[in-house]
């Protein structure tokens, strides 16, 4: 069965016998089917005893009763058949409504794989482009870095500061100034 290929063999073999057939989804909707025909005969079952028991029991009338009187008696009565056919009616939507959520599951366990491949390569590229932005950045560091001469006082990195005495006897400028041009 494709549907179950990625179960746990132990857990599957907890499952009784007459079940495993229906995780299979072809016998799953016909399954389903079959309940859904049992559940709308029933719900036409049910609807037409309702029918029945209205017409009788909202026609007996006692003497001495209200304009409202046999219809409150049989509403006590009509109650639970309005209860069968809402149950009836629910459960034929909710056999149809697994059927739908186990394909649904089933397209989702087999898509994961083909899911989580092209994630991890979306995520290898991204990782990738972010070292090459990386590595740029750096480059034009370290070229900012050496490529400026020793002397250059029309350097504008002073920011509104006069040039200080460093350590060593060099004339600091700015933040670069502080760090050995020399090479990376």
């Amino acid at each position: 069965m494709p549907e179950i290929e990625h179960m746990n063999d132990d857990v599957l073999n907890r499952v009784p016998a007459e079940f495993r057939p229906l995780l299979n989804l072809d016998h799953l909707t016909a399954w389903t089917a079959a309940r859904q025909r049992e559940h709308n005969d029933d719900h036409g079952t049910y609807e037409a005893a309702r029918a029945m028991f209205q017409a009788v029991l909202r026609s007996q009338h006692v003497e001495g009763d209200g304009k409202w009187s046999a219809r409150r008696r049989a509403r006590k009565v009509e109650k639970h058949l309005n209860r069968l056919v809402k149950a009836s009616r629910d459960a034929a939507q909710a056999s149809e409504g697994l059927r739908t959520a186990y394909a649904d599951h089933v397209r989702t366990v087999q898509a994961l794989p083909a899911q989580r491949a092209a994630k991890a390569k979306a995520q290898a590229d991204r990782r990738g482009r972010v070292n090459n932005f990386a590595m740029k950045s750096l480059n034009k560091t370290v070229g900012a870095m050496t490529a400026r001469p020793e002397d250059d006082e029309a350097s504008g990195e002073t920011a509104g500061q006069s040039p200080g005495k460093g350590s060593g006897g060099r004339t600091v400028r700015g933040v670069n100034d502080l760090f050995d041009r020399k090479g990376a």
